[in-house]
């Protein structure tokens, strides 16, 4: 059973990211209103290109570190310094040396030359959104996500300052975006002093033992989160540009301003069970020390919490979706009704997913992750190049769905091969 203390201490703590996240996406739409009205349905869709490169490489800097530094720490805190100073150093490596391909690699596509250079100054968010990720690693084990969701928030004020003055300057959506790289390094200025408050001073002395334990033993976490991320985030750029059916009345970049607009909604529904489980990973790892049934019964009640939190959310989603759209985009977005209805209806697939591979990880069977995930990504990558030129932001919408679906069947079967194997062992 979860004991009293813990069920407060996890509630507390999903309270406390869902109110910093509720803060930050709060700034996030009313950046959304202010640019679609400030920019257009042209100049969101090309913000919209700006986030979304950076986006899709977030997982990749991380590369499933911070589920083993958090597993592992949970069990031993005296490690706590030498994780943070290499760890960080880890970040920065991988941080810039994706910016420097990445910014290479963008002269393959037809882009403009304005958003090629808006992307390559939206990169630099790879820095900063890594940095930070890594501070959370002792929040996450200590959980004190108060201490995260306050550098968050006071990160994303700065970023809604900025916002409205770009805006009021009519300086060019790439300055917009760059205000989000200076929240960035706020955050992380903060974070730094929090963590310093738990105790953590990063440890910079190279450690080539750590640096290979991290390696190998987040490489089928970070193969997962690389999949999972570009199945996520693939569409919008294939809808920028791949050919696309005339009978929309759109081109490319409005295209992806149509479908952005109810996924960044979509994202914001999705932050329930992300959070959920930041509070319920360290519980789940101490309780798996302690037997069998202690994580079965934990683990169930996780469950049935997430599933009929999805299904009301979901439900809430696909009611309000009209709403929702004019409120943010008004009457030029009219068509992405149609993509937040269908996103919605999916949404309980997406909070189930994220409990059972976490508790793969938990059991240590993180190896077959990266083949679930894998799978998924190709049939969402092949379904994309078939049937967005017919359909545009609609296939990408129902894909984006039964790729999830996917992914939920073949987690099922591997958790309760996972189960098996570790309990078989015991």
């Amino acid at each position: 059973m979860i004991s009293s203390g813990t069920t407060k201490k996890i509630a507390s703590n999903t309270i406390y990211q869902i109110v910093g996240k509720f803060i930050s996406m709060s700034i996030t739409m009313i950046a959304v209103v202010i640019i679609t009205r400030a920019y257009g349905r042209e100049g969101y869709g090309e913000f919209s290109l700006m986030q979304s490169w950076p986006a899709l490489f977030f997982v990749i800097v991380d590369f499933g570190i911070n589920a083993i530094a958090t597993r592992e720490l949970s069990k031993d805190w005296s490690m706590a310094n030498k994780y943070f100073g290499n760890i960080l150093i880890i970040r920065l490596i991988f941080s810039l040396l994706i910016i420097f391909l990445l910014s290479l690699s963008l002269n393959l596509f037809s882009y403009s030359q304005g958003l090629i250079s808006g992307i390559r100054l939206g990169l630099l968010l790879l820095i900063t959104q890594s940095l930070f990720s890594t501070t959370n690693i002792f929040f996450q084990v200590k959980l004190k996500y108060d201490y995260s969701t306050l550098a968050y928030t006071i990160g994303y004020i700065g970023i809604f300052a900025l916002v409205i003055i770009f805006s009021l300057l009519n300086l060019n959506v790439m300055w917009v975006n760059f205000s989000y790289v200076i929240g960035g390094v706020i955050t992380f200025i903060l974070s730094i002093f929090f963590v310093k408050k738990l105790g953590v001073t990063p440890d910079f002395t190279f450690d080539r033992d750590l640096w290979g334990f991290l390696f190998k033993s987040s490489l089928p976490i970070g193969i997962m989160f690389v999949f999972s991320q570009m199945s996520f985030k693939e569409d919008a750029l294939m809808l920028s540009f791949l050919k696309l059916p005339e009978s929309y009345g759109l081109n490319n970049t409005e295209s992806v301003a149509v479908y952005a607009l109810p996924y960044k909604v979509f994202e914001v529904l999705l932050v329930v069970p992300t959070f959920f489980m930041n509070s319920v990973y360290p519980v789940l790892v101490n309780h798996m020390q302690d037997g069998e049934e202690k994580l079965k019964k934990t683990f169930t009640k996780v469950i049935y919490f997430l599933i009929l939190s999805g299904l009301f959310v979901g439900l809430l989603g696909y009611i309000f979706s009209p709403l929702a759209v004019r409120l943010l985009g008004g009457a030029e977005f009219n068509q992405s009704v149609g993509v937040l209805k269908i996103l919605a209806v999916g949404l309980f697939l997406f909070y189930l997913t994220s409990p059972i591979s976490w508790l793969i990880v938990t059991l240590g069977y993180q190896k077959y992750l990266p083949w679930i995930y894998f799978i998924s990504f190709s049939f969402n990558m092949i379904s994309n190049f078939i049937f967005i030129p017919k359909y545009s932001f609609y296939s990408a919408s129902w894909i984006t769905v039964i790729s999830e679906l996917i992914v939920l069947i073949l987690l099922v079967i591997f958790a309760q091969k996972s189960w098996k194997l570790k309990y078989a062992k015991s």
